[in-house]
């Protein structure tokens, strides 16, 4: 499965198709909030649904060691 472009989270046709599994997302999958700002990469959908992603954290490798940390959280569950 490829990587898409990135997606706008703020679409809520974008975000409704996610959470519907319309589209289907590999975890790492760069994502936006809006159409500007840094990315965030997607994590997994949670039990109820909602999108889990995680945020630019002041520095690629604090973000790359967030990203990891909830993958190891999603994992978990």
């Amino acid at each position: 499965m490829k990587y898409m472009t990135t997606l706008n989270m703020w679409d809520n046709s974008i975000k409704t198709a996610i959470e519907t599994g319309q589209i289907k997302l590999q975890r790492g999958q760069w994502l936006r909030c809006g159409t500007e700002g840094k990315r965030c990469r997607y994590v997994g959908l949670t039990s109820g649904k909602s999108i889990w992603a995680t945020h630019w954290q002041g520095s690629p490798e604090r973000t790359n060691s967030k990203f990891l940390n909830a993958v190891e959280a999603y994992n978990a569950r």
